[in-house]
């Protein structure tokens, strides 16, 4: 580490462990003054230092409060059910890239007829690609998957790095990877992180459904507005897209194997666990609750086993050890350690609502909800495009939720709001450090940053609009 990130570690380490000593202020007690030092502590190593460690060293630190011994502290963090739920939803999607499906699947979006007739078909559906299959996977491997077919495109069509169109289609393309991680909770971390925060204060969860439905309407409504960005406002050129030959693009796909087919089958059964609760609740209300109370990570755990248990050729669909080892483990450690700190910001005992209520209720006293919540759509979305996305779940939530529960704004629904925060923070695409898929973006070559900082941050806030205009009422009617 150089010398600015030791000066942050040692600020970090005293605002954690030294906080307590400090003679209490602003209405805090002793164990106020604790927890905020954590928080804010933990906050700036996770900014400046490092986002693996730190969340290590958070659980850690509330053990040296009166809130938790070190038992109730693991459980509080490492027992939580996100954090089994990330590790096995991500070891099932990673089998599915495994298998081929994904490049088959992406590929088969753009080569169909009728995307010859108007190069914005083909534009559309390229886009259209990545949004409808990271509804159920990770937006790295999402990406990742359709660079090479972009590069393909662009070599066919003559483009060089640095022309517009390539770099808008690039951007296009991870911003649509990135906006699939708001269309559902399937193996997205960071919705999935503000739906637990919500679940721990008010005790019950945001169902599958209920959340589905906000994101995939917000994320339809988004789709054509960017579109009609790309088109009016970045005046993306597409005239060589009439010579291309999309039957290039499938060159090299076969026919689907019986490896590809059997990991959809079981990722279908899992899905299936996932949702039918919602669907059938009304109607079968018996059975719906025997399903929910199996818990959220179980229909993944029983897609891991079965993967593995199910041999081709010889070989399982899922080796156990290979799954296991691609897990993302920093976004495992940090939802532990903001499952805990959450509950922690939250707590009576700590005071800490009460403070942030009382200081901030003059400010937005007035203020109507619609508009508290375009405001801290639009805050999450620009600080999630600077910063770590879980990082900006967990400092929103605790600054917004406290108003609403404690009474600051009237009139806003909490889980709409969780949904909100949830689902902007997933939108980032303006920065290489935003998110890892947009430093893979920028790696490339294709997309120069000064476009992707200037192009994105009019998606972004685009979006941000969209998610609390539309999405949350949208939500407030289900939650």
């Amino acid at each position: 580490m150089n010398a600015k990130k030791w000066v942050v570690v040692v600020v970090s380490l005293f605002l954690m462990f030294g906080m307590g000593y400090i003679p209490p202020m602003f209405g805090l007690s002793v164990l106020g003054m604790q927890v905020a030092g954590i928080f804010l502590g933990t906050v700036l190593l996770w900014l400046f230092v490092s986002v693996s460690w730190p969340s290590v060293l958070c659980i850690v630190a509330l053990m040296f409060t009166s809130l938790y011994s070190y038992s109730d502290a693991l459980k509080a963090s490492m027992g939580g059910w996100i954090v089994s739920f990330v590790l096995f939803s991500s070891m099932v999607t990673w089998v599915l890239g495994q298998t081929g499906l994904l490049k088959r699947v992406a590929v088969w979006f753009v080569t169909r007829p009728f995307t010859k007739k108007n190069p914005w078909i083909f534009i559309g559906l390229l886009f259209l690609a990545p949004l409808v299959i990271g509804s159920f996977m990770s937006p790295v491997p999402t990406f990742i998957v359709f660079v090479p077919i972009a590069e393909q495109i662009f070599e066919e069509l003559g483009y060089k790095k640095g022309d517009k169109f390539p770099q808008v289609i690039m951007l296009g393309i991870l911003f649509f990877s990135s906006l699939s991680t708001i269309t559902t909770p399937i193996a997205h971390t960071v919705p999935i992180l503000a739906m637990s925060l919500y679940e721990k204060d008010m005790g019950q969860p945001i169902d599958f459904v209920s959340y589905t439905i906000f994101g995939v309407v917000s994320a339809i409504v988004i789709f054509v507005i960017a579109l009609l960005l790309c088109k009016f406002v970045f005046r993306l050129e597409t005239e060589r897209l009439q010579k291309l030959d999309t039957e290039i693009l499938s060159q090299g796909i076969t026919k689907m194997g019986r490896e590809e087919t059997y990991s959809l089958a079981v990722f279908a059964v899992v899905v299936f666990l996932w949702m039918i609760p919602g669907l059938i609740k009304g109607v079968l209300p018996g059975v719906a609750s025997f399903i929910s109370g199996l818990g959220t990570p179980t229909p993944a755990m029983i897609g891991v086993v079965a993967l593995c248990l199910i041999h081709v050729d010889g070989k399982p669909l899922m080796n156990f050890n290979m799954a296991i080892s691609k897990v993302p483990w920093t976004a495992v450690m940090m939802v532990a350690a903001t499952g805990i700190l959450g509950g922690a910001l939250t707590n009576e005992e700590v005071g800490l609502t009460a403070v942030v209520v009382d200081a901030l209720s003059p400010l937005i006293g007035n203020m109507s909800p619609m508009l508290f919540v375009v405001c801290i759509s639009v805050v999450t979305v620009m600080l999630t495009n600077f910063a770590s996305n879980t990082v900006t779940v967990t400092l929103l939530y605790s600054i917004a939720l406290p108003l609403v529960y404690g009474g600051a704004v009237a009139g806003v629904n909490p889980g709409a709001l969780a949904s909100v925060i949830g689902a902007g923070a997933c939108v980032a695409l303006a920065t290489p450090p935003s998110t890892a898929h947009a430093a893979v973006a920028a790696g490339t070559g294709w997309l120069k940053t000064d476009l992707m900082l200037k192009y994105g941050l009019i998606l972004s806030v685009m979006a941000a609009v969209v998610i609390a205009v539309v999405g949350y009422p949208i939500a407030a009617m289900f939650m």
